[in-house]
């Protein structure tokens, strides 16, 4: 037997709804009352099966009531039987937590079968109102694909957001990229107003929170202490501040991938071994230029 609650500011609509809905087999109406109050005040043995709800009630109430009862009894189901049909209070309902709504005009056969519905453990809603539910899906699909497409970033962009999420100043986010400072702080300037962030914290939050794959990355950065650069040791500090292309030059395959700055294996391989040559035949041509420069004096 499955237990009712109705609360139900008019008297002469509970008391018709105690009277038909104890009628069908399955139900009996243990409790009715036009205040919520009353339903929290009950000394239950066992909560309710399900509650009807009237949802006439000043300002947000009717929204605090759903909140307060699925915090109590989780497993009570809601259904709400009321005037209000606009897309904000179904929306709202819903998403307080409710598991039906129907308005007082429907029949009682379709009442029963609401009834019946929610304590299947499905949700049920009226045909009424079913234009303004699939309304506001459609509202909330469409806010989705345009913050989607905000956060649509370009690949100079993921990189920039790479490296800020890496602790990189401007200047070195510069140098790193080999662009200009103002290029950056342009970059920068629009990943605060894609993410509508106003400081790094936020861009950072908000960049995680959306998913955004860059700032998994960086996320994730782990820097080995036992990485040895090929003229001498490195320190842990020196790896978190050395920038990309230093890190080619070094010869430094591992530090490129752990920083996820290429995916390619054997193109990060190709580039180290390149710019570690060009970086042996630079310091070639410094010394013999400062070997040039005494020899002359």
């Amino acid at each position: 037997m499955y237990k009712i609650a109705i609360i139900e500011s008019e008297s002469i609509i509970r008391e018709g709804l105690s009277v038909l809905i104890s009628k069908e087999s399955g139900f009996t109406v243990d409790f009715q009352s036009s205040a919520p109050a009353a339903l929290f005040r009950q000394a239950w043995i066992t909560p309710p099966n399900l509650i009807l709800l009237d949802m006439m009630m000043p300002k947000n109430y009717g929204i605090e009531v759903i909140k307060e009862i699925k915090k109590r009894w989780l497993p009570t189901k809601i259904l709400i039987f009321t005037l209000k049909d606009t897309e904000e209070n179904i929306c709202a309902a819903f998403r307080a937590g409710a598991d039906g709504y129907i308005l007082k005009g429907t029949t009682l056969s379709e009442l029963i079968v609401a009834i019946k519905s929610i304590l299947a453990g499905q949700y049920y809603v009226c045909p009424e109102i079913l234009p303004q539910i699939i309304n506001g899906y459609l509202k909330v699909e469409k806010s989705c694909l345009d913050n989607n497409l905000n956060w649509n970033l370009t690949s100079r962009e993921a990189q920039l957001l790479k490296l800020i999420a890496a602790g990189y100043k401007n200047k070195e986010i510069a140098d790193s990229l080999c662009i200009s400072l103002k290029t950056v702080e342009t970059h920068r300037a629009t990943l605060m107003r894609k993410f509508n962030a106003h400081n790094v914290a936020t861009l950072l939050s908000v960049a995680n929170q959306a998913g955004v794959p860059p700032c998994r990355l960086c996320k994730n950065l782990v820097v080995s202490q036992s990485i040895e650069r090929s003229a001498g040791s490195v320190t842990p500090v020196e790896l978190c501040t050395m920038p990309p292309r230093v890190a080619v030059a070094a010869g430094r395959f591992d530090e490129i991938v752990r920083r996820g700055l290429a995916e390619d294996e054997c193109t990060v391989r190709k580039a180290c071994v390149l710019g570690f040559i060009a970086a042996k035949i630079g310091w070639i041509y410094f010394s013999f230029r400062e070997n040039l420069g005494a020899l002359i004096c």
